[in-house]
């Protein structure tokens, strides 16, 4: 058994190859890269015609939608700099941090992404039965950039469950139970 095996079988710290820091940070810089584009796109999604106004700003959905990407991109900035920063062998503690956070934003991106498809498909289809009627007849280009804003925001919650398939793999298999 070498040293490797040795720290993580003993639960103090674990050893992360250059290959295991490469793909995570390439996913996290990923992640990054798609909340910053889902962002913009709903920042700049306004439209103005006979019916009225319409900003994301307008409907709270959509500004939880924007507030969850830029938390999503900041947090996958610092986190792919930590992982590539971080000194090996890394501590158990970090493993544990970067596990809980990595939860904790995969669970507010998708929930995020959760309430704003719901928003856009009330958008399209209405609700008949209360009388509710389309909004994307009379605003179209708005429902357009939010729904592609949305698949954005979708994707990263796919990239950042992988991320935590990977974060709890790794707290769970190379550290022994508490």
């Amino acid at each position: 058994m070498d040293k490797t095996d040795q720290t993580a079988i003993d639960g103090s710290a674990l050893e992360l190859n250059r290959t295991e820091k490469t793909v995570e940070a390439v996913l996290r810089v990923a992640s990054m890269a798609l909340s910053i584009t889902g962002l913009v796109i709903m920042i700049k999604n306004s439209i103005s015609n006979d019916f009225g106004s319409l900003s994301y700003s307008n409907l709270g959905a959509f500004m939880y939608l924007v507030i969850a990407n830029g938390v999503c991109a900041a947090y996958s900035l610092l986190s792919a700099l930590a992982i590539l920063a971080l000194p090996c062998p890394i501590s158990k503690v970090q493993v544990r941090t970067l596990f809980l956070l990595d939860q904790v934003v995969t669970y507010v991106v998708l929930a995020a992404g959760a309430v704003s498809a719901e928003t856009v498909y009330l958008a399209y289809y209405g609700n008949i039965p209360i009388t509710w009627s389309s909004a994307c007849d009379s605003y179209g280009i708005f429902c357009h950039k939010a729904l592609i804003s949305i698949v954005f925001t979708f994707v990263v919650s796919l990239l950042y469950m992988l991320l935590s398939l990977i974060s709890s793999y790794r707290l769970f298999s190379r550290f022994e139970a508490p």
